[in-house]
């Protein structure tokens, strides 16, 4: 049966969830600046706080009892601005990341290459903006065969491409991290110990990083269906890495050349980095 249009005044209901998140995340900017401010005076409420606490602990008790109240008043305010202000980073997260599957191209093509890691890393460097620009610049951050020893074992990974952290996030894990993209070339049938054993390699060779590591994969040339418990595993189990202070995640992405010339990713990941 035939459908007309739709009668005026009436939109489809997902484009109008959709610019109403545009709307939300186009706030951003605006929202920001608001934490800041509002932040910056209640550090200086809890600051006046304890200046008449001290003034108050000398001369009066009721002056230094309402200065208690106010300075307790001052940390729940910054602790509610901290956890609005997660919430709203978070919300500008999930929407970028929705809009890039959107736009995103359905079906993937494998570039040329000779073989499927030189695929891959055309691939990646035509993808994304940042690892393009990261090549154009220096060309030696992509490199072939790379190794790091664990103990006597060598830890092998058959394309990296790497731009160099600040050295602050060298130190401490702050300031600038740059980026890193590690792939290896696995077996046609993955298997939950490959990925395991990716993990605990991972866990031997992450402080020696010069940048964080943003994409981790599992390529295989061809292979069958994934086993569930593989699927889960890599949807699922991010790995956790340290760097200085910080702790982040990576989740292990298992990418298949399919016979027809086209990617299949699982998980898909889009926009890193």
């Amino acid at each position: 049966m035939a459908t007309g249009p739709a009668p005026p005044g009436v939109e489809d209901p997902i484009s109008a969830i959709f610019d109403l998140s545009d709307r939300v995340a186009g706030m951003a900017p605006t929202a920001r600046r608001m934490y800041w401010a509002n932040l910056l005076i209640s550090i200086f409420w809890i600051l006046l706080m304890l200046v008449l606490l001290a003034v108050g602990l000398a001369t009066s008790g009721l002056l230094a009892f309402v200065s208690v109240l106010g300075l307790a008043l001052g940390v729940v305010a910054v602790l509610l601005l901290r956890e609005t202000d997660r919430f709203f980073r978070g919300f500008v997260a999930r929407h970028r990341t929705i809009r890039l599957v959107r736009d995103a191209e359905p079906i993937v093509k494998i570039p040329e290459g000779r073989t499927p890691i030189e695929r891959l890393a055309h691939y990646f460097a035509t993808s994304s903006t940042k690892v393009g620009e990261a090549l154009r610049e220096n060309p030696d951050r992509l490199r072939y065969q790379v190794s790091w020893d664990v103990r006597g074992r060598p830890v092998k990974f058959d394309l990296a491409i790497a731009r160099p952290a600040g050295f602050r996030w060298g130190l401490t894990g702050g300031g600038e991290p740059g980026f890193l993209l590690l792939a290896r070339l696995g077996p046609e049938n993955v298997g939950l110990q490959d990925l395991q054993q990716l993990e605990v390699d991972l866990q031997g060779i992450s402080s020696r990083f010069p940048s964080q590591l943003v994409r981790l994969v599992l390529l295989r040339p061809k292979g069958t269906a994934l086993a569930q418990e593989v699927y889960e595993y890599a949807v699922g189990h991010p790995a956790i890495l340290h760097k200085g202070l910080r702790t982040y995640r990576v989740n292990t992405e298992i990418i298949t050349e399919n016979p027809d010339g086209t990617y299949e990713f699982v998980p898909l990941v889009v926009g890193v980095p």
